[in-house]
């Protein structure tokens, strides 16, 4: 099991850009990758190879509406970069609950492997 107190990530449309067919990470994406590695290089977590159930608890930074499914993508994203799992495709459950605002804003995650490979 594996918990997380993350920066709240940046919507999809804050993470990832596109100039013609060309998509690439933007510049809040990037640095949020950053973060994420860093967070989870101190935790010291081997990565994990077997499916995946990860709920996350996300507090927004304000009580403007907003769809929290669109943090989802880059968090899943940046935790693959860090090496949590091998790729996000492993995740077989994904659980979502808005919680509290929160200044500045966080999402708390929970993973399970539930088949170890």
């Amino acid at each position: 099991m594996i918990t997380l107190r993350l920066p709240l990530a940046p919507t999809i449309n804050h993470y990832y850009g596109q100039h013609g067919v060309r998509k690439y990470i933007k510049a809040a994406g990037i640095a949020y990758r950053k973060e994420v590695a860093e967070i989870v290089a101190q935790a010291g977590h081997k990565t994990l190879e077997g499916r995946i159930v990860m709920y996350a608890s996300i507090y927004p930074a304000n009580r403007r509406r907003q769809d929290i499914d669109n943090r989802i993508k880059s968090l899943a994203d940046s935790l693959t970069h860090a090496g949590v799992w091998i790729d996000d495709e492993q995740i077989d459950e994904l659980h979502l609950i808005r919680r509290d605002v929160i200044k500045g804003g966080q999402i708390d995650v929970l993973i399970f492997e539930v088949d170890k490979k």
